[in-house]
Protein backbone atom coordinates (compact mmCIF):
# COMPACT_ATOMS: atom_id res chain seq x y z
CA UNK A 1 0.00 0.00 0.00
CA UNK A 2 1.44 3.68 -0.60
CA UNK A 3 2.16 6.32 1.57
CA UNK A 4 -0.73 8.12 0.90
CA UNK A 5 -2.95 5.32 0.48
CA UNK A 6 -1.85 4.29 4.37
CA UNK A 7 -2.51 8.49 5.29
CA UNK A 8 -5.76 8.36 3.83
CA UNK A 9 -7.24 5.22 5.30
CA UNK A 10 -5.58 6.41 8.82
CA UNK A 11 -7.07 10.16 8.34
CA UNK A 12 -10.59 7.76 7.31
CA UNK A 13 -10.31 6.00 10.43
CA UNK A 14 -12.57 7.83 12.92
CA UNK A 15 -13.56 11.67 11.81
CA UNK A 16 -11.77 14.36 9.47
CA UNK A 17 -12.37 16.77 7.25
CA UNK A 18 -12.36 16.90 3.10
CA UNK A 19 -11.57 19.81 1.57
CA UNK A 20 -12.20 20.29 -1.86
CA UNK A 21 -9.51 22.07 -3.91
CA UNK A 22 -11.68 22.18 -6.92
CA UNK A 23 -14.61 24.19 -5.01
CA UNK A 24 -11.76 26.45 -3.72
CA UNK A 25 -10.86 27.59 -7.15
CA UNK A 26 -14.33 27.95 -8.57
CA UNK A 27 -15.34 30.23 -5.80
CA UNK A 28 -12.02 32.44 -6.37
CA UNK A 29 -13.13 32.35 -9.94
CA UNK A 30 -16.67 33.93 -9.50
CA UNK A 31 -15.24 35.80 -7.34
CA UNK A 32 -12.45 37.51 -9.64
CA UNK A 33 -15.24 37.52 -12.13
CA UNK A 34 -17.17 40.32 -9.69
CA UNK A 35 -14.02 42.82 -9.67
CA UNK A 36 -13.61 45.76 -11.76
CA UNK A 37 -10.49 45.40 -13.91
CA UNK A 38 -6.96 46.16 -12.00
CA UNK A 39 -8.00 45.34 -8.49
CA UNK A 40 -6.32 43.06 -6.63
CA UNK A 41 -7.34 39.74 -4.71
CA UNK A 42 -6.38 39.51 -0.89
CA UNK A 43 -7.41 35.64 0.41
CA UNK A 44 -8.25 36.04 3.78
CA UNK A 45 -6.59 32.92 5.64
CA UNK A 46 -6.52 33.32 8.90
CA UNK A 47 -8.32 31.02 11.59
CA UNK A 48 -6.35 28.01 9.91
CA UNK A 49 -8.22 29.96 6.64
CA UNK A 50 -11.29 29.51 8.70
CA UNK A 51 -10.55 25.61 9.57
CA UNK A 52 -9.69 24.99 5.85
CA UNK A 53 -6.14 24.68 6.44
CA UNK A 54 -4.04 27.87 5.84
CA UNK A 55 -0.68 26.57 4.14
CA UNK A 56 -2.31 24.22 2.18
CA UNK A 57 -5.37 26.75 0.56
CA UNK A 58 -2.56 29.62 0.78
CA UNK A 59 -0.14 27.04 -1.36
CA UNK A 60 -3.18 26.25 -4.04
CA UNK A 61 -4.10 30.22 -4.11
CA UNK A 62 0.23 31.47 -3.97
CA UNK A 63 -0.44 32.10 -8.03
CA UNK A 64 -3.73 33.58 -7.86
CA UNK A 65 -4.03 36.40 -5.56
CA UNK A 66 -1.59 38.93 -4.12
CA UNK A 67 -1.76 38.87 -0.71
CA UNK A 68 -2.75 36.60 2.17
CA UNK A 69 -4.00 38.12 5.62
CA UNK A 70 -3.78 36.81 8.41
CA UNK A 71 -4.34 37.74 12.37
CA UNK A 72 -1.49 37.35 14.30
CA UNK A 73 2.11 37.07 13.96
CA UNK A 74 2.22 33.51 14.66
CA UNK A 75 -0.40 32.67 12.03
CA UNK A 76 1.84 35.03 9.24
CA UNK A 77 5.35 33.00 10.26
CA UNK A 78 3.52 29.49 10.00
CA UNK A 79 2.74 30.41 6.16
CA UNK A 80 6.29 31.62 5.51
CA UNK A 81 8.01 28.82 7.42
CA UNK A 82 5.73 26.95 4.94
CA UNK A 83 7.33 28.37 1.67
CA UNK A 84 4.66 30.73 1.10
CA UNK A 85 6.16 33.87 -0.48
CA UNK A 86 3.46 36.02 -1.35
CA UNK A 87 2.79 39.14 0.82
CA UNK A 88 1.34 38.57 3.88
CA UNK A 89 -0.70 41.77 5.97
CA UNK A 90 -1.16 41.26 9.62
CA UNK A 91 -4.60 42.24 9.87
CA UNK A 92 -5.01 42.90 13.42
CA UNK A 93 -2.37 44.51 15.58
CA UNK A 94 0.86 43.58 16.77
CA UNK A 95 3.17 43.68 19.95
CA UNK A 96 6.32 45.78 19.18
CA UNK A 97 8.55 42.79 20.95
CA UNK A 98 7.66 40.94 17.09
CA UNK A 99 8.46 43.73 15.13
CA UNK A 100 12.09 42.31 14.21
CA UNK A 101 10.88 39.00 13.18
CA UNK A 102 8.50 40.25 10.81
CA UNK A 103 11.25 42.60 9.35
CA UNK A 104 13.36 39.06 9.08
CA UNK A 105 10.01 37.10 7.54
CA UNK A 106 8.97 39.95 5.23
CA UNK A 107 5.78 40.19 6.79
CA UNK A 108 3.62 43.86 6.94
CA UNK A 109 1.87 44.79 9.91
CA UNK A 110 -0.75 47.05 10.64
CA UNK A 111 -0.34 50.13 12.30
CA UNK A 112 -2.89 52.37 14.26
CA UNK A 113 -1.16 54.79 16.25
CA UNK A 114 2.42 57.02 15.98
CA UNK A 115 3.69 55.21 18.86
CA UNK A 116 3.96 51.56 17.30
CA UNK A 117 5.11 53.19 13.67
CA UNK A 118 8.03 54.96 15.48
CA UNK A 119 8.73 51.40 17.69
CA UNK A 120 8.79 49.53 14.02
CA UNK A 121 10.76 52.23 12.06
CA UNK A 122 13.23 51.77 15.21
CA UNK A 123 13.31 48.03 15.11
CA UNK A 124 14.04 47.97 11.51
CA UNK A 125 16.87 50.44 11.43
CA UNK A 126 18.92 50.57 8.58
CA UNK A 127 15.84 48.76 6.52
CA UNK A 128 12.84 49.33 4.97
CA UNK A 129 9.61 49.17 6.88
CA UNK A 130 6.34 48.16 5.06
CA UNK A 131 3.11 48.53 6.81
CA UNK A 132 -0.47 49.32 6.23
CA UNK A 133 -2.77 51.65 8.04
CA UNK A 134 -6.18 50.80 9.51
CA UNK A 135 -8.61 53.62 9.56
CA UNK A 136 -12.51 53.36 11.79
CA UNK A 137 -14.90 54.29 9.53
CA UNK A 138 -17.78 53.15 12.20
CA UNK A 139 -16.63 49.34 13.11
CA UNK A 140 -14.98 50.57 16.58
CA UNK A 141 -12.69 48.67 17.12
CA UNK A 142 -9.14 49.27 14.85
CA UNK A 143 -7.89 52.62 13.31
CA UNK A 144 -6.68 56.35 13.12
CA UNK A 145 -9.90 58.17 13.97
CA UNK A 146 -11.64 59.36 10.12
CA UNK A 147 -11.20 62.58 11.04
CA UNK A 148 -8.59 65.85 11.33
CA UNK A 149 -6.75 64.43 14.29
CA UNK A 150 -6.08 60.99 12.72
CA UNK A 151 -5.68 62.71 9.27
CA UNK A 152 -2.92 64.80 10.98
CA UNK A 153 -1.52 61.88 12.99
CA UNK A 154 -0.74 59.93 9.60
CA UNK A 155 1.13 62.56 8.12
CA UNK A 156 3.43 62.84 11.08
CA UNK A 157 3.88 58.81 10.87
CA UNK A 158 4.72 59.04 6.83
CA UNK A 159 7.80 61.00 7.61
CA UNK A 160 9.07 58.43 9.88
CA UNK A 161 12.06 57.87 7.90
CA UNK A 162 11.88 54.18 6.46
CA UNK A 163 8.57 53.66 6.14
CA UNK A 164 6.84 52.74 3.63
CA UNK A 165 2.76 52.77 3.58
CA UNK A 166 1.59 49.97 1.39
CA UNK A 167 -1.89 50.49 1.99
CA UNK A 168 -4.46 51.41 4.20
CA UNK A 169 -7.89 50.03 5.09
CA UNK A 170 -11.23 50.48 6.76
CA UNK A 171 -13.64 47.17 8.04
CA UNK A 172 -17.41 47.42 7.06
CA UNK A 173 -19.44 46.77 9.97
CA UNK A 174 -22.98 45.82 8.57
CA UNK A 175 -22.12 45.30 4.94
CA UNK A 176 -24.08 41.96 5.46
CA UNK A 177 -27.10 43.45 5.76
CA UNK A 178 -29.90 44.33 3.86
CA UNK A 179 -30.19 47.79 4.45
CA UNK A 180 -27.19 49.31 3.33
CA UNK A 181 -27.41 52.66 4.95
CA UNK A 182 -24.31 52.09 7.62
CA UNK A 183 -22.21 50.47 4.72
CA UNK A 184 -22.41 54.16 2.42
CA UNK A 185 -22.47 55.94 5.21
CA UNK A 186 -18.82 53.53 6.05
CA UNK A 187 -17.53 54.64 1.85
CA UNK A 188 -18.35 57.70 2.48
CA UNK A 189 -16.60 58.10 5.73
CA UNK A 190 -13.74 56.24 3.84
CA UNK A 191 -13.82 59.25 0.99
CA UNK A 192 -13.87 61.62 2.76
CA UNK A 193 -10.79 60.60 5.06
CA UNK A 194 -8.92 59.67 1.79
CA UNK A 195 -9.65 63.09 0.70
CA UNK A 196 -7.85 64.79 3.92
CA UNK A 197 -4.55 62.59 3.69
CA UNK A 198 -4.82 63.87 0.05
CA UNK A 199 -4.62 67.37 1.13
CA UNK A 200 -1.96 66.83 2.98
CA UNK A 201 -0.26 65.20 0.30
CA UNK A 202 0.35 61.68 2.12
CA UNK A 203 1.01 58.87 -0.08
CA UNK A 204 -0.78 55.71 1.55
CA UNK A 205 -0.65 53.28 -1.05
CA UNK A 206 -3.60 50.39 -1.96
CA UNK A 207 -6.55 51.21 -0.88
CA UNK A 208 -9.05 48.69 0.67
CA UNK A 209 -12.53 48.68 2.10
CA UNK A 210 -14.49 45.93 0.69
CA UNK A 211 -14.73 42.51 2.76
CA UNK A 212 -16.57 39.29 1.19
CA UNK A 213 -20.18 40.93 2.08
CA UNK A 214 -18.38 44.38 0.49
CA UNK A 215 -17.22 43.58 -2.63
CA UNK A 216 -20.59 40.97 -3.69
CA UNK A 217 -22.84 43.82 -2.70
CA UNK A 218 -21.00 47.18 -3.30
CA UNK A 219 -19.52 49.55 -5.81
CA UNK A 220 -17.02 50.45 -3.12
CA UNK A 221 -13.50 47.68 -4.59
CA UNK A 222 -10.62 49.98 -4.52
CA UNK A 223 -7.37 48.64 -5.04
CA UNK A 224 -7.72 45.33 -3.16
CA UNK A 225 -10.50 43.35 -2.13
CA UNK A 226 -10.45 41.36 1.42
CA UNK A 227 -11.89 37.85 0.45
CA UNK A 228 -12.56 35.59 3.35
CA UNK A 229 -15.97 33.32 4.16
CA UNK A 230 -16.49 33.40 0.15
CA UNK A 231 -13.46 31.51 -0.97
CA UNK A 232 -14.90 29.26 1.14
CA UNK A 233 -18.09 28.80 -0.05
CA UNK A 234 -20.20 30.07 2.03
CA UNK A 235 -21.99 33.29 2.28
CA UNK A 236 -21.95 36.11 4.77
CA UNK A 237 -25.23 36.29 5.71
CA UNK A 238 -28.71 35.09 4.66
CA UNK A 239 -29.48 38.89 3.77
CA UNK A 240 -26.74 39.27 0.81
CA UNK A 241 -27.78 39.12 -2.94
CA UNK A 242 -26.59 35.21 -3.27
CA UNK A 243 -27.05 35.25 -6.70
CA UNK A 244 -23.88 37.66 -7.75
CA UNK A 245 -22.00 34.55 -6.68
CA UNK A 246 -22.37 31.03 -7.76
CA UNK A 247 -20.60 29.34 -4.44
CA UNK A 248 -19.48 25.96 -3.78
CA UNK A 249 -18.79 24.95 0.04
CA UNK A 250 -15.29 23.55 0.69
CA UNK A 251 -15.69 21.57 3.92
CA UNK A 252 -17.19 18.50 4.35
CA UNK A 253 -16.83 17.29 8.40
CA UNK A 254 -17.41 13.05 7.94
CA UNK A 255 -17.36 10.62 11.42
CA UNK A 256 -17.57 7.12 11.58
CA UNK A 257 -20.42 4.77 12.92
CA UNK A 258 -18.50 2.84 15.91
CA UNK A 259 -21.78 0.89 17.57
CA UNK A 260 -24.85 0.21 16.53
CA UNK A 261 -27.35 -1.36 19.04
CA UNK A 262 -31.24 -1.62 19.69
CA UNK A 263 -32.47 -0.34 23.06
CA UNK A 264 -36.32 -0.32 24.28
CA UNK A 265 -38.34 2.25 25.23
CA UNK A 266 -37.42 3.99 28.97
CA UNK A 267 -34.14 4.10 27.80
CA UNK A 268 -31.91 7.31 29.13
CA UNK A 269 -29.33 8.07 26.75
CA UNK A 270 -25.96 9.69 27.06
CA UNK A 271 -24.95 12.46 30.02
CA UNK A 272 -28.15 13.39 32.11
CA UNK A 273 -30.55 11.28 30.40
CA UNK A 274 -31.85 14.59 28.98
CA UNK A 275 -33.38 12.03 26.27
CA UNK A 276 -35.93 9.24 26.99
CA UNK A 277 -36.56 6.61 24.36
CA UNK A 278 -39.84 6.40 23.59
CA UNK A 279 -39.91 3.27 21.48
CA UNK A 280 -37.77 0.55 20.60
CA UNK A 281 -34.76 2.22 19.13
CA UNK A 282 -31.64 1.62 17.18
CA UNK A 283 -29.00 3.63 17.75
CA UNK A 284 -25.71 4.10 16.39
CA UNK A 285 -22.80 5.59 18.16
CA UNK A 286 -20.36 8.13 15.88
CA UNK A 287 -17.31 8.81 17.46
CA UNK A 288 -17.39 12.44 16.94
CA UNK A 289 -18.00 14.89 19.86
CA UNK A 290 -17.46 18.33 20.94
CA UNK A 291 -13.94 18.20 21.14
CA UNK A 292 -13.60 16.80 17.13
CA UNK A 293 -15.96 20.73 16.42
CA UNK A 294 -19.51 19.16 16.80
CA UNK A 295 -21.38 22.12 18.63
CA UNK A 296 -22.53 20.65 21.95
CA UNK A 297 -25.73 22.85 21.53
CA UNK A 298 -27.09 20.53 18.78
CA UNK A 299 -27.48 17.96 21.36
CA UNK A 300 -30.91 16.84 21.01
CA UNK A 301 -31.51 19.23 17.72
CA UNK A 302 -29.04 18.26 14.60
CA UNK A 303 -28.54 15.56 12.69
CA UNK A 304 -26.40 14.07 10.27
CA UNK A 305 -26.50 12.10 7.30
CA UNK A 306 -26.50 8.72 6.98
CA UNK A 307 -26.87 6.78 3.53
CA UNK A 308 -28.17 9.97 2.19
CA UNK A 309 -31.12 9.97 5.08
CA UNK A 310 -31.07 12.36 8.20
CA UNK A 311 -30.42 11.15 11.24
CA UNK A 312 -31.14 13.11 14.38
CA UNK A 313 -28.53 13.26 17.10
CA UNK A 314 -30.09 12.17 21.00
CA UNK A 315 -28.67 12.72 23.92
CA UNK A 316 -26.00 14.83 25.18
CA UNK A 317 -23.10 14.96 22.30
CA UNK A 318 -20.17 13.85 24.52
CA UNK A 319 -16.42 15.05 24.41
CA UNK A 320 -15.34 12.19 21.96
CA UNK A 321 -18.79 10.29 20.69
CA UNK A 322 -22.67 11.21 20.23
CA UNK A 323 -25.37 8.97 19.54
CA UNK A 324 -27.83 8.96 16.40
CA UNK A 325 -31.32 7.23 16.15
CA UNK A 326 -31.02 5.20 13.22
CA UNK A 327 -34.20 3.05 13.55
CA UNK A 328 -35.60 4.45 9.94
CA UNK A 329 -32.63 3.84 7.90
CA UNK A 330 -32.15 -0.21 9.15
CA UNK A 331 -29.02 -0.58 6.42
CA UNK A 332 -26.71 1.57 8.87
CA UNK A 333 -24.28 -0.84 10.15
CA UNK A 334 -20.37 -0.45 11.76
CA UNK A 335 -17.73 1.64 10.02
CA UNK A 336 -20.23 3.67 7.66
CA UNK A 337 -19.23 7.23 7.12
CA UNK A 338 -21.95 9.92 8.46
CA UNK A 339 -21.75 13.25 7.69
CA UNK A 340 -21.76 15.84 10.05
CA UNK A 341 -21.70 19.02 7.39
CA UNK A 342 -21.59 18.71 3.55
CA UNK A 343 -23.56 16.13 1.58
CA UNK A 344 -24.04 12.44 0.98
CA UNK A 345 -26.26 11.55 -2.32
CA UNK A 346 -29.06 14.39 -3.03
CA UNK A 347 -29.02 15.20 0.78
CA UNK A 348 -26.98 18.35 2.31
CA UNK A 349 -26.36 19.67 6.01
CA UNK A 350 -24.57 22.97 5.24
CA UNK A 351 -22.64 25.04 8.30
CA UNK A 352 -25.67 27.58 7.68
CA UNK A 353 -27.49 24.93 9.07
CA UNK A 354 -25.47 23.96 11.76
CA UNK A 355 -24.86 27.40 12.52
CA UNK A 356 -27.99 28.09 13.29
CA UNK A 357 -29.48 25.02 15.32
CA UNK A 358 -26.50 25.90 17.84
CA UNK A 359 -27.24 29.22 18.01
CA UNK A 360 -24.45 31.15 16.19
CA UNK A 361 -22.98 32.16 12.67
CA UNK A 362 -21.35 29.65 9.82
CA UNK A 363 -18.22 31.67 10.57
CA UNK A 364 -17.83 30.43 14.33
CA UNK A 365 -18.81 26.76 13.31
CA UNK A 366 -16.27 26.60 10.47
CA UNK A 367 -13.29 28.17 13.16
CA UNK A 368 -14.28 25.54 15.65
CA UNK A 369 -13.27 22.58 13.34
CA UNK A 370 -9.22 24.05 13.60
CA UNK A 371 -8.09 20.85 15.39
CA UNK A 372 -4.95 19.13 16.38
CA UNK A 373 -7.04 15.44 16.46
CA UNK A 374 -8.96 16.61 13.07
CA UNK A 375 -7.28 15.69 10.43
CA UNK A 376 -7.91 17.01 6.90
CA UNK A 377 -8.07 15.22 3.34
CA UNK A 378 -7.43 17.53 0.61
CA UNK A 379 -9.35 16.04 -2.50
CA UNK A 380 -8.32 17.07 -5.93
Amino acid sequence: MSVILMEQQWIKARTWLEIDRTALLHNHKQIGELLPEGVDMMAVVKADAYGHGAAAVAELLSDRVSYFGVASAYEAIELRRSGIENEILILGGTDASLYAELLEYGIIPTLFDVEAAEQYVLAAGDREAPCFLAVDTGMSRIGFSDDEAGAEAIASLAALPGLRIVGIFSHFARADEQDKTSALAQIERFRRFLALLDAKKVTYGLRSLCNSAGLMELDAAYDLVRAGIILYGLYPSSEVERERLDLHPVLSFRTRVELVKTVPAGTGVSYGHIAVTERETRLATLCAGYADGVPRLLSGVGCVLLHGKRAPIVGRICMDQMMVDVTDIPEVQVGDVATLIGSDGEAMITADEVAEQAGTISYEILCSLSRPRLPRLYLP
